[in-house]
């Protein structure tokens, strides 16, 4: 049997493409308030903290208001669903690791601080939502604590798996936050250091393994389960 029988995977730089539905967005939604857009750098800096939109947008525009702050978030979320999705994609191999995941017998989780709409859309946009057996995104209607704080691991994705012990969990994410998230959550951490993380600060959490892509995931994987 695998090593790993549960992969917590995050969205955002991990398991699609979506720096480019992100740019338009946060473009598009700085447009519409009438206000001067961020570089593509700031952007994808303030993304690589891994930071939930209400926790980046401060970054980006630091004189939004809190009642402001909430107003730009629905227009950004609006935006990126309506709009933005387009300029998203797998990264390759994502599908093949999914499917060779689930032939292995492992199961496949989301935990992200994207927005919980904007994850499920892309799952059934792209025809994966079939592989997960949770999606736990950013969703004020169940108020969980962000990465890199392990309640999402603790209230819900550990007691789904009650005959699972932690060293049979492996949480795959492209940032500090994630590979943070997996030590707080006291499992293993693989960093996917072909996203959008900052390479110094994902260093610092050393994560238990490091892969470039889908197919090293994929390698990994199949060592495991010899």
């Amino acid at each position: 049997m695998p090593s790993y029988k549960v992969l917590i995977f995050d969205f955002d730089g991990t398991l699609c493409h979506t720096k480019d539905s992100i740019l338009y967005s946060f473009n598009k939604t700085f447009s519409q308030h009438k206000a001067v857009a961020p570089t593509e750098q700031e952007i994808m800096q303030a993304v690589s903290t891994g930071g939930s939109l209400p926790e980046i947008l401060p970054i980006l525009h630091p004189s939004l208001t809190p009642q402001v702050l909430m107003n730009w978030v629905q227009t950004y979320r609006h935006i990126y669903s309506t709009e933005a999705g387009h300029y998203t994609t797998l990264f390759e191999g994502t599908e093949f690791v999914l499917e060779a995941a689930r032939k292995a017998g492992i199961r496949n989780v989301v935990i992200s601080n994207k927005g919980q709409r904007a994850i499920e859309e892309a799952l059934v946009h792209f025809n994966i939502a079939s592989y997960f057996d949770l999606v736990i995104g950013d969703n004020p209607e169940v108020p969980l604590k962000k990465k890199p704080h392990p309640m999402a691991f603790l209230e819900v994705v550990a007691p789904n798996y009650p005959d699972i012990s932690k060293d049979e969990f492996l949480m795959v994410g492209d940032t500090h936050i994630d590979l943070a998230f997996g030590n707080n959550a006291r499992i293993d951490a693989c960093w996917a250091q072909y996203g959008y993380g900052n390479p110094t600060l994902c260093l610092q959490e050393a994560p238990a393994h490091t892969v470039q892509n889908m197919a090293e995931l994929h390698a990994l994987l199949v060592a495991d389960n010899h």
